[in-house]
Order: structure tokens, then C-alpha cells, then sequence
């Protein structure tokens, strides 16, 4: 069983709620799950990337009878004009579309992250024009993973 955060630690977090890692961006709340969604879905709408489909592997997995003891949901969104963008490029990276954001409550504080465009697009292609679509995507998922912070 896990306890929940003391108040004196999330101060530590939320000190460093945005967290921009080597290959993931991460936002940290303390507010409710719900909450955190309903946040996360104004701010994707906000910045102009569709929602195309959403998994709730919490429920799809207990329905399978593996319990996760947390909620974890998976939003798989797009920017259709970025996206439009990189396909004429690269037609190749159909298999890095559309960008994931994964959602999951642990121990009362829900953790937003997704990984960095710029990190995994130049994993499949070294043109500067992709490098520079990638830049401009993960700018874009910043600025919606901020809009998650209250």
C-alpha cells in the first residue's frame, strides 16, 4: 500500500512541477485526477491539437483482470496542419503520429507526460526540416502541458 505524499514534499514537486527530461516532457499536480483531464483536454483544444482517441488502460486492463491500483489513461492527439507538414516530408514517420500524452495517479499526485518530438523524431530522420517541424511541435506540447499547471 502506498502512503500518499506528505504536504511538505509536494511543495518539493510542485517547486518542479514542469519537468523537461532528456526525452519526456512531464507535468506533476496534486489536484484530482478528473481535474487534471479536464485541464489537460481545455488545454489541448486551446492550442489547436485534436484528440483523436483516448485509452483508459486502467479499466481496459482490470476488464482483463490485471488491477492497476491507479488510474492511467493514454490521449492520442494530433496537430493536423504539423502533421499534414511532416507526411510531405516524410512519408515514413506515419508511424510516429499521432503524439501520445499518458495520464496516471499515483499516490495522489497525477503525472501528465509525453515524449519530446525533437528527441524521437530525429530517431527515425536527420533532415533539418523534420528537426525543425519536431522543435516547433514540442514547443506546441509545452505550452499545453503548462495549461494542465493551475
Amino acid at each position: 500500500m502506498t502512503t500518499p505524499p506528505s504536504p511538505a514534499s509536494f511543495d518539493l514537486l510542485r517547486a518542479e512541477s514542469f519537468i523537461r527530461g532528456e526525452s519526456t516532457l512531464a507535468v506533476l499536480s496534486d489536484a484530482p485526477f478528473d481535474a487534471v483531464a479536464a485541464r489537460l483536454q481545455g488545454s489541448l483544444a486551446a492550442n489547436g491539437l485534436t484528440v483523436l482517441h483516448v485509452h483508459e488502460f486502467d479499466r481496459m486492463l482490470g476488464a482483463k483482470g490485471f488491477a492497476l491500483g491507479m488510474r492511467c489513461r493514454v490521449y492520442e492527439v494530433c496537430d493536423p496542419h504539423l502533421a499534414a507538414h511532416l507526411l510531405a516530408l516524410d512519408p515514413g514517420l506515419a508511424h510516429v503520429l499521432p503524439c501520445r500524452i499518458a495520464m496516471h495517479d499515483h499516490g495522489g499526485v497525477v503525472t501528465v507526460t509525453t515524449p519530446r518530438p525533437v528527441v524521437l523524431m530525429a530517431e527515425f530522420s536527420h533532415a533539418a526540416s523534420v528537426a525543425r517541424l519536431a522543435r516547433s511541435f514540442e514547443a506546441g506540447l509545452q505550452r499545453v502541458l503548462k495549461g494542465v499547471q493551475p
